[in-house]
């Protein structure tokens, strides 16, 4: 992955939550990314071939982001809380689609 950009939410001095963009090459299988994100890697809820996710973690193509910055990568959002205690499978889904759709808003996605 050549670029990766992290985003730690503390609370009360721990971390909880961990948003990420990664930048990854187009011929690298989403199999790949979600392998590469330790909440996901064995997941087993998924919504298609862009988008897995289990109650405390998630990996989702930004679809339609191009970057002259990132030529021939595509945009992947991860997320990962880190108490699995606190895991709810439609919680993540709904967190990390709305994350991504803002992240395709960004600027990252000119």
């Amino acid at each position: 992955m050549p670029s990766r950009k992290l985003c730690r939410v503390d609370i009360d001095g721990h971390w909880a939550l961990m948003a990420n963009l990664q930048w990854w090459e187009e011929d690298v299988s989403i199999a790949t990314v979600v392998t590469a994100n330790p909440e996901t890697d064995k997941s087993p809820q998924s919504s298609g071939d862009d988008f897995f996710y289990t109650g405390t973690g998630a990996v989702k193509l930004v679809k339609n982001c191009k970057n002259p910055d990132h030529a021939r990568h595509l945009l992947y959002t991860s997320l990962q809380v880190h108490n699995s205690d606190l895991g709810d499978v439609s919680a993540m889904k709904k967190l990390a689609t709305t994350y991504t759709e803002a992240v395709g808003r960004s600027g990252e996605c000119p």
